[in-house]
């Protein structure tokens, strides 16, 4: 109450007010999900996988989650669908020429400047368009080759523009979703899956039904194309030997073949005095 020695509570200490929501820079939000790793959290250097989910991630990453799923003390949270490496796919990114390893790194970059120095590593092959979160990309998983989403509609063919492998609509996975695509793309992921595990189920089956083993399996995989490209190899590397052979029969020759005078008196007894050398032998000198 006062003049008791106490303490008189404020306003904010009795009540008790809704806690707001916390804002982040949609500017740094777009840089870590395009530009960083979202595992490891740093920048992105190539190799660089993507699942089924769209997150870009640094292989090695990866791979050290899957060795240690410790390691990185949220990775349940944010790739606990990856079971394999086989979960990811390798993209085929387009370098940007644009970027500056110096200038142009968000880790150098100000809240000022972050706009205009935050560039990309990568961009679209077709449009150019830089691979930062300003325009929608997709990459394909049959090949793994990254496009602006735009680009790839306006392109009417099924066969990649990159690389060829024919592709359908189901290969097509947008990087970096909204929040309202994540649970479309998850059953989407589900189903391929399930679809890849029944297959393989499938195969075996067939195989099984056809008396087709593992060891004969072994005996096609020695069909006579295979078998001509191993014979080709064995000829290079039998040429290869030969002409190591020559070489070694010609240095040998050499080694016995007697040196001229010239080169004699290069390398002879330097405890001999000679009135000349190689230079001065068989021409005028006054001294």
């Amino acid at each position: 109450m006062g003049n008791d020695g106490g303490s008189i509570p404020r306003r904010i200490e009795l009540v008790k007010e809704k806690a707001k929501d916390v804002k982040l820079n949609p500017e740094l939000e777009r840089a870590a999900a395009w530009l960083h790793c979202a595992l490891s959290k740093l920048l992105l250097e190539q190799p660089v996988v993507s699942c089924g989910l769209g997150k870009l991630y640094n292989q090695d990453a990866i791979i050290e989650y899957l060795l240690d799923k410790n390691v990185y003390g949220d990775g349940d949270k944010i790739c606990g669908h990856i079971k394999s490496i086989k979960d990811t796919v390798k993209l085929n990114l387009t370098p940007n020429p644009a970027y500056n390893e110096k200038g142009s790194s968000p880790d150098s970059a100000t809240m000022g400047n972050l706009e205009r120095s935050a560039k990309s590593k990568f961009i679209c092959p077709i449009s150019m368009k830089e691979m930062n979160g300003k325009h929608r990309f997709v990459y394909l998983d049959s090949c793994g080759c990254v496009f602006a989403e735009q680009a790839l509609k306006e392109i009417p063919s099924k066969e990649c523009v990159s690389c060829g492998k024919p592709f359908d609509s189901n290969n097509v996975i947008v990087i970096n979703p909204s929040k309202d695509e994540i649970e479309d793309m998850k059953k989407a992921m589900e189903e391929k899956k399930a679809k890849a595990k029944a297959d393989k189920k499938s195969k075996k089956t067939e195989d099984k039904k056809n008396g087709i083993t593992s060891e004969k399996k072994r005996k096609r995989s020695n069909s006579p194309d295979k078998v001509v490209k191993k014979v080709s190899t064995i000829q290079s590397s039998a040429a290869a030997a030969v002409m190591d052979k020559v070489a070694q029969d010609l240095a040998e020759k050499q080694k016995n073949n007697p040196l001229s005078s010239v080169v004699k008196s290069i390398y002879g007894d330097k405890s001999k005095k000679e009135t000349g050398n190689y230079l001065t032998k068989g021409t005028f000198n006054r001294y």
